[in-house]
């Protein structure tokens, strides 16, 4: 066990947010928490990244490298694109990170643009390669492809999950949307509309790489049947 949290509880102003949540995590595994918007999915990665405080349970966390992809893009205006994601890499590569912008559809051109300069899908591409390139071994994704059309998601998923496998590195999907779930997942997490209570849990053995249009169209039949998130 890397990463557990234990019958954690968080609240604002006496509203409970996240009610006797539970997750263990290990190396080279991805869950996803899905479920609606203001479930408190977010709330978790927060408290996971140490964010947030929970009032109650236990966060113990043994990772030594997290890589938070927020739902907002969150570049910094005073740097280009490419030194954005220079600025998180453990090893800062220039040709690397060029190699990169261009399998997700970035020109050379694009990396020295200011983020003002870029349209709302490059900027989205920017900040996921800055923490697919961070070399965090635990990375926490908050609905990273919502805006971006299929082929381009298909893309970021298939070179995600290839890493994760590659590399055992750990992470936390959030989202919405059914396909994303099977696209990405070890585990899901069903939750409840509100605080965060766990429904259901689905697994899948298949490796994320390993997952033709076949089989995630049966999963998400068998699995999400009447379930559908997409606000």
């Amino acid at each position: 066990m890397v990463l557990e949290l234990k019958n954690v509880e968080f609240e604002i102003l006496k509203e409970k947010i996240v009610k006797d949540f539970s997750l263990v995590l290990n190396y080279g595994e991805t869950k996803t928490l899905f479920g609606p918007s203001g479930c408190g999915k977010t709330t978790i990665l927060r408290i996971i990244s140490k964010l947030e405080i929970p009032k109650k349970g236990i966060v113990v966390n043994k990772f030594k490298k997290i890589s938070y992809l927020f739902q907002e893009n969150r570049l910094l205006d005073n740097l280009t694109a490419l030194d954005n994601v220079l600025l998180c890499m453990n090893k800062p590569d220039e040709n690397l990170v060029l190699e990169h912008f261009n399998l997700v559809g970035l020109e050379k051109k694009d990396a020295y643009k200011y983020p003002y300069e870029l349209s709302g899908g490059m900027a989205k591409r920017v900040s996921f390669m800055r923490a697919y390139l961070s070399g965090a071994d635990l990375i926490l994704l908050d609905e990273p492809f919502v805006g971006l059309d299929m082929d381009l998601r298909n893309i970021l998923v298939n070179l995600l999950a290839k890493k994760l496998e590659e590399k055992s590195i750990a992470c936390i999907l959030v989202t919405h949307d059914r396909f994303e779930a099977v696209m990405m997942s070890d585990e899901v997490l069903f939750l409840s509309k509100k605080q965060a209570v766990v429904k259901n849990k689905v697994t899948f053995d298949t490796l994320p790489s390993k997952r033709d249009i076949a089989f995630i169209q049966k999963a998400v039949d068998i699995n999400f049947k009447g379930v559908i998130y997409y606000d």
